[in-house]
């Protein structure tokens, strides 16, 4: 609490410091949007209020993947399993109600109901968009808690060819490297990526078995986009992921013998997509987005040798498993610019669903869904803007209601602008939620077709100070409320204390609420951004222990930048990236079925990194510290997890380490 206290402090001086600043006019904390947009808006402009993270920002932390991005923002929590990998909360929504687009493209592949942050690489990621609350009507179901929506570079060539390459170290054991090309033949440009990392594994005490697990990842892109004419833009793109998790058992020494039993994760990936846009004139456009995803995800375990390394399958099925999901995608929007006043936009939504392998119940992997909606913009002048939405949606196994939306935008009082969103969500359960079937040593899961689906009401209220100096420099001030209500959450509870038995089970009625600061500026050659967030839960299981109301947890946020002047040098960028989250108390089922405490103790994370461009900016060097204060586990009491083991402690990272990283463009 002293800390938070003390942080609270600074957080303060640095308001006033951006009250009394002097800045210079810039756009970067602004900047064009298209997630849930009719036609490409400004961040400002925008209803939704969106949050934007730059592809400077990415290089500047050092950022690998989402996981690592993601775990430094406010209102974001990011957990590790060793297993299934990173997972996220936002707004204190997790799980399987947060949707993650690649180019508008929904990720599959959800392991415990998160997609797994640290598969998501961002070597070849623009910039990122995050809407806090749900969008239903646009994006349909899974986005009840949020939408993240990675943008990829955008392929744009003045000469015939581009090549780039990039490599990483960090002195925990991880080592990266990739690159790729452009090429352009006639009005035709052709890219293609190839990344691998590679993270040796770490055990504290030197053992076989490691705590954090190897791990090796390959990741890979190919694109087509063409201009066939002024009016019609074609863009083809497949990726392509790769990933084998090594899980090493403790050994078995006897006179005879010496071997240990090793698990082995595979994981595959693969979105293609073809993006047909038809600018019919300046005001009307049509775009049809189709993709086509797989995904599968193997576990293999072995007998191995200790003397002559040779290994064995095992071969029963307890010991191995294969599960695939295939999704078709097809989203289709006419979008119409009337005038200044009134715009529309209309669309429709497809999705395939379809899920095999041992895990899965037998012939019942599939769910479809069918859907239409619609938004439109109403600008009466130019202080209001409303904009109402409503999706009609058909599933192939639950009722969906329409669902609605509303958002408003107010800016009638000088540089200041209200934004209000309300939003119903709808999730149906996940084939995997319905038709599980996971047995084996560590795991006894099962579906349950007799869920029922989700539903939800979110509420934001935003208020954005603009301040603008007689020198026409310019600082932004956020202040910001939530509400989120979920209706039937799903989660998963335990049914037999004595086999250890789970299933997963509509457990009651979830709440969340909270308040967010956000302070931005630039004060000479230093930008920062400064927050604070703090954030409430509630679920109806929280009566049982006469706990009748929110458990809050804070947050703090800090992320800095000086530019360091080198006399006929380029600049030298000096960044730092903090976080401060807070203690989060709680309550979760255990083995026996009993409403249990828990609580995840506060820890800080701060990076310090430098970063400068050479050779006209075609290189450029990030190298720094992270995780500068060395935390590596938190205590984490009642964790009743099934994947955790029931252990005390909840793993951060790997401790404090070096990392450098070349980027080259020729």
């Amino acid at each position: 609490m002293n800390l938070f206290k003390y942080i609270s402090l600074i957080v303060l001086f640095f308001c006033q410091a951006h009250l009394r600043a002097q800045v210079e006019d810039s756009t970067m904390f602004d900047g064009y949007v298209v997630t849930a947009e009719i036609q490409p808006t400004k961040s400002s402009e925008s209803v939704q209020n969106i949050r934007l993270i730059s592809q400077k920002t990415i290089e500047k932390q050092g950022a690998v993947n989402l996981s690592d991005l993601l775990s430094k923002e406010m209102n974001i929590r990011v957990g590790n399993d060793n297993i299934l990998g990173s997972s996220l909360s936002l707004q204190g929504i997790s799980g399987q109600n947060i949707k993650i687009l690649l180019d508008g493209v929904p990720l599959i592949g959800r392991e415990n109901g998160n997609i797994d942050l640290s598969q998501i690489n961002l070597s070849n990621i623009e910039k990122i968009e995050i809407i806090e609350g749900p969008l239903s009507v646009i994006y349909g179901t899974d986005a009840l808690g949020g939408v993240i929506n990675l943008i990829s570079k955008k392929i744009t060539l003045n000469k015939n060819s581009l090549v780039n390459a990039q490599s990483y170290y960090e002195s925990i054991g991880h080592y990266n490297f990739g690159g790729g090309a452009i090429f352009k033949l006639n009005n035709v440009n052709i890219t293609a990526n190839l990344n691998r990392n590679f993270f040796a594994g770490y055990s504290p005490d030197n053992t076989r078995v490691m705590l954090w697990k190897p791990k090796q990842q390959v990741f890979g892109s190919f694109g087509i986009h063409s201009d066939v004419s002024k009016k019609i833009r074609v863009r083809f793109k497949t990726d392509v992921f790769s990933e084998k998790i090594e899980n090493r058992g403790a050994p078995v020494i006897n006179h005879l013998e010496a071997y240990a039993f090793d698990e082995y994760y595979l994981t595959n990936r693969s979105i293609t997509s073809l993006d047909i846009s038809y600018k019919q004139d300046v005001r009307t456009n049509w775009n049809v987005l189709s993709s086509f995803g797989f995904y599968q995800r193997d576990k293999i375990t072995y007998r191995k040798n200790l003397v002559n390394l040779f290994s064995d399958v095992i071969p029963t099925q307890e010991a191995n498993s294969s599960t695939s999901f295939l999704n078709f995608m097809s989203r289709g929007t006419y979008s119409k610019i009337t005038s200044k006043v009134f715009n529309y936009q209309f669309g429709y939504d497809i999705n395939v669903n379809s899920a095999f392998g041992t895990r899965i119940v037998s012939e019942k992997g599939k769910m479809n869904d069918f859907a239409v909606f619609s938004s439109f913009e109403y600008k009466p002048n130019k202080y209001f803007t409303l904009k109402p939405g409503i999706r009609a949606t058909y599933n192939s196994i639950y009722p969906a209601p329409l669902v609605p939306s509303i958002q408003f935008q107010y800016s009638r009082f000088k540089n200041l602008t209200m934004k209000y969103s309300y939003g119903r969500g709808f999730r149906a359960p996940s084939l995997k939620e319905l038709f599980l079937d996971f047995v084996d040593f560590n795991h006894n899961i099962t579906g349950n077709e007799n869920l029922k689906s989700e539903m939800s009401d979110n509420q934001n209220l935003t208020f954005k100070y603009k301040w603008k100096h007689k020198s026409k420099k310019v600082s932004f001030i956020d202040l910001a409320f939530f509400h989120n209500s979920i209706y039937n959450q799903i989660a998963i509870v335990a049914v037999s204390p004595i086999d250890l038995t789970y299933t997963y089970q509509n457990i009651d009625n979830f709440y969340s609420k909270g308040a967010s600061l956000n302070v931005s500026s630039k004060i000479k050659d230093l930008r920062y951004t400064l927050g604070a967030s703090y954030i409430g839960v509630y679920n109806n299981a929280f009566d049982v222990l006469n706990n009748n109301k929110f458990l809050y947890s804070p947050e703090l946020r800090a992320q800095l930048s000086y530019s360091l002047k080198i006399k006929d040098h380029e600049p030298v960028s000096l960044s730092l990236f903090y976080k401060y989250n807070g203690v989060m108390n709680g309550f979760a089922f255990n083995e026996t079925r009993d409403i249990v405490a828990t609580k995840i103790a506060a820890f800080n994370i701060l990076d310090v990194t430098a970063n400068r461009t050479f050779w006209d900016k075609k290189l450029s060097l990030t190298f720094g510290v992270k995780n500068l204060l060395n935390i590596t586990n938190v205590l984490a009491t009642g964790n009743t997890s099934v994947h955790s083991g029931g252990s005390n402690s909840m793993p951060i990272s790997v401790g404090r380490s070096l990392f450098v990283q070349l980027l080259l463009k020729i």
